[in-house]
């Protein structure tokens, strides 16, 4: 079974993915992510399920599951796709995003010359064919993925080691520059657009995962600036003005990450709006972060407007009240 969107074809009976014509090195995991969220849509797909049916009887973490989502988005962004690939629900799962959807036709292929035929959307092939035939298993077994990587895997293992090598390089130039900034408290203004009406600092492992509420407050003229990891983020506090933390909670191998920055900002008196945006937090949780000097947990985007907008909005009409 094929797909075709944009650029691309993908092909979830033999697992590959081919942009404009070429042959794409992407995992086979990541693939059968895609093939399960475009044969639910436009159902979301809760974390657990695409556990179960990409990790069948292995113990993995949900953190597992995001860097899948995160390094997919990461495969295309790299691959020239524009727009959004895979929606984070909140609190619910992941879901194809719809302007994917939109495009995504399925394709007929011949088996034995491969030539395309006739393409119809996604809806109307799974109407169409569910009654003839049972929708076919996107999982491949081992020995066929290993055989159909042997034949380029050469080029790719090379292509991979050079891009890990510019890519480590890069990262090594960037943390000696940032930390030559002088501490002087100096506003942050690189690549910000003019007349934001303030400033978020977003501090999450994987920046993908809310790039749609991201969106939601750049359209508000709120400026956010992305931290990975806590260090930086106390790096960053530590040499600009921000008017709110946001934060998520759990970071690698440490879950209560936004719970200790939070602490960590406190202890040195700064007092900046701080937010936790997480998954299924404990009553106990929310008390803590209130008890400790937080300002909110949210669970999802509207929950999340609803306690950050407010903040811009004060301090638009203070402005707007001076002479």
């Amino acid at each position: 079974m094929q797909y075709r969107f944009d650029r691309f074809v993908l092909d979830l009976t033999h697992l590959r993915l081919t942009a404009d014509g070429q042959a794409v090195d992407a995992d086979a995991r990541q693939l059968q992510l895609l093939g399960l969220l475009i044969a639910a849509y436009p159902e979301c797909l809760s974390r657990q399920s695409l556990l179960d049916q990409l990790w069948p009887e292995t113990v993995v973490s949900q953190w597992s599951l995001g860097r899948l989502v995160s390094d997919t988005r990461k495969l295309f962004r790299e691959l020239a796709f524009c727009g959004e690939l895979i929606e984070t629900q909140h609190g619910r799962g992941y879901r194809l995003a719809p302007e994917v959807a939109k495009q995504l036709h399925r394709v007929a292929a011949s088996a034995e010359t491969g030539a395309e035929g006739e393409t119809a959307p996604v809806a109307q092939a799974r109407s169409a064919e569910a009654a003839a035939a049972p929708a076919p298993d996107v999982g491949v077994p081992s020995s066929q993925i290993a055989a159909a990587g042997v034949r380029e895997g050469n080029f790719w293992r090379l292509f991979s080691a050079v891009a890990v090598v510019v890519v480590a390089t890069a990262l090594v130039v960037y943390l000696i520059t940032a930390r030559r900034i002088p501490d002087d408290g100096a506003p942050l203004v690189i690549g910000e657009a003019p007349g934001v009406r303030g400033r978020i600092l977003w501090v999450d492992d994987n920046p993908d995962n809310n790039l749609s509420e991201r969106r939601h407050f750049e359209s508000r003229d709120i400026a956010i600036y992305l931290a990975t990891n806590t260090e930086d983020a106390m790096t960053l506090l530590s040499m600009y003005r921000y008017d709110a933390v946001i934060s998520d909670m759990g970071r690698g191998e440490e879950p209560l990450a936004g719970f200790k920055l939070m602490e960590r900002i406190r202890g040195k008196r700064d007092d900046t709006p701080y937010f936790l945006y997480t998954i299924m937090p404990s009553k106990a949780q929310r008390q803590l972060v209130e008890q400790r000097g937080g300002n909110g947990v949210a669970v999802t985007p509207e929950e999340l407007y609803g306690m950050v907008l407010p903040l811009f909005d004060e301090r638009s009409a203070s402005a707007a009240s001076k002479p």
